[in-house]
């Protein structure tokens, strides 16, 4: 595993079927700042996934091994969609790593304790799984075109979103440290007012801000989620977010 040896380092945790390369145009931005590791979970893209991390504790576990294995004193973790619960859940066992969490950034994603992916089917085809997804705008065009490329990505998102589905957040103390919160206006699988209710997982200073676009808003904004990624920390009162948001969602 590489060491990393820095003052700071960004960790990024991917979106369901994603890997430690996802991102790269926001790695490479946030880059220029600090250096980045993304994770990759163990047999992504294999044909055979059985021993790759099943619920989102086991890819928790991943992720802070990762980051107890970099010799960098202070950490950034950020999480994108499904990404952003497991970076919840490992904030949440921060005092199980040596590096010091200075900061938490959660995109694309419900709160924790309103997570679900009821809105995808698992129980049929694969045809069927993917068309449910792809509704959200989460697959890539190529994988409707490219037999090759779905045949390798498809059992490591399936097997993701099983993950996902099996998460039940459990109630506890709110975390301790600064958050920044991120969403798109018209992401249909972060609804604004679900995500929003990540306020009620922080007990330090929270950031909100919403930005146009859906589900992955993120490829439209690089350079200013870059800098509310790699900007000081320090107390942030909570954003209001403007009423056009909250209009033009259906929830």
């Amino acid at each position: 595993m590489m060491l990393i040896d820095s003052e700071k380092v960004c960790v990024f945790i991917p979106f369901a079927g994603g890997s430690g390369l996802s991102f790269e145009a926001l790695r490479r931005a946030v880059g220029t700042d600090m250096p980045v590791t993304g994770v990759t979970y163990k047999r992504r893209y294999q044909k055979d996934v059985t021993q790759a991390p099943g619920t989102v504790e086991a890819m928790a576990n991943e992720v802070i091994a990762l980051i107890d294995n970099l010799a960098a004193r202070e950490v950034i973790v950020f999480g994108y969609s499904l990404g952003a619960i497991v970076a919840y859940e490992v904030a949440r066992r921060q005092h199980e790593f040596g590096p010091h969490l200075i900061k938490l950034v959660v995109a694309a994603c419900r709160a924790p304790h309103l997570f679900n992916c009821a809105q995808v089917t698992l129980d049929d085809s694969e045809e069927v799984f993917l068309k449910t997804v792809a509704k959200f705008g989460i697959i890539p065009d190529f994988m409707f075109k490219d037999s090759a490329a779905k045949h390798r990505m498809l059992p490591s998102l399936i097997k993701d979103f099983q993950a996902a589905a099996s998460y039940r957040h459990l109630p506890g103390e709110p975390l301790g440290l600064p958050m920044t919160v991120l969403g798109g206006s018209q992401d249909p699988f972060a609804p604004v007012q679900d995500v929003m209710a990540w306020k009620e997982h922080s007990q330090d200073s929270i950031r909100l801000e919403f930005f146009e676009g859906n589900h992955f808003f993120l490829t439209q904004h690089v350079p200013a989620i870059t800098r509310m990624i790699t900007e000081p920390v320090s107390p942030v009162t909570l954003q209001p977010v403007s009423s056009q948001y909250l209009d033009s969602v259906s929830l």
